[in-house]
């Protein structure tokens, strides 16, 4: 069974990679722009759709789920853009079960090709856009999410000594990666 001031540890290693997140989260939004674009949001619900059909709320869902979490559009946001796609032809709509169901037209997919290369060729040139907030946290945030997940089970299920070791474990990484913006 656990050793109470063993928990008290692990749970104050868990908080501060809470606030660790937290913290590159706002320090990457300052970075690069707070609120994905209109062109950022159009690709991304036509990312979503090229897969399979989507009604609105699934479509919002999606977009969260790829980001991480880190964006979950607004309902102001999507519905209105896909009437607008709809109108331009991109996506298209059918009703199932009073549903209205969106799908990627070709010419959607072949937009949609276009907006994903251009968005590759911005990746090889980082000089000559702003990169995106939620790419550059989305490897450390899961990383740090399953770091969390792996040290609650230890605070759960550990032996003290195991969760002494963890503890440690983790102020040695932490140490490291201070380490890490230290160099030139």
């Amino acid at each position: 069974m656990a050793n109470s001031s063993m928990k008290f540890d692990v749970s104050e290693v868990i908080d501060g990679i809470r606030g660790m997140v937290s913290s590159a989260m706002n320090s990457a939004s300052k970075m690069g722009p707070k609120t994905p674009s209109a062109m950022d949001i159009r690709v991304a619900v036509m990312s979503v759709l090229k897969g399979d059909d989507k009604n609105g709320k699934e479509v919002i869902q999606a977009i969260s789920l790829a980001s991480g979490g880190a964006w979950t559009p607004k309902k102001s946001e999507i519905y209105p853009l896909l009437e607008e796609l709809t109108d331009e032809g991109l996506v298209s709509i059918k009703i199932e079960k009073e549903l209205r169901v969106y799908s990627l037209t070709k010419k959607g997919k072949v937009l949609l090709s276009d907006e994903l290369s251009k968005i590759e060729e911005k990746k090889g040139n980082p000089n000559g856009s702003k990169t995106n907030w939620v790419e550059i946290n989305s490897e450390g945030v899961k990383a740090s999410v399953k770091l969390a997940q792996a040290l609650a089970q230890v605070a759960q299920y550990g032996t003290p000594e195991q969760q002494k070791r963890a503890t440690e474990l983790v102020n040695e990484t932490r140490r490291k990666v201070h380490a890490i913006l230290a160099e030139d």
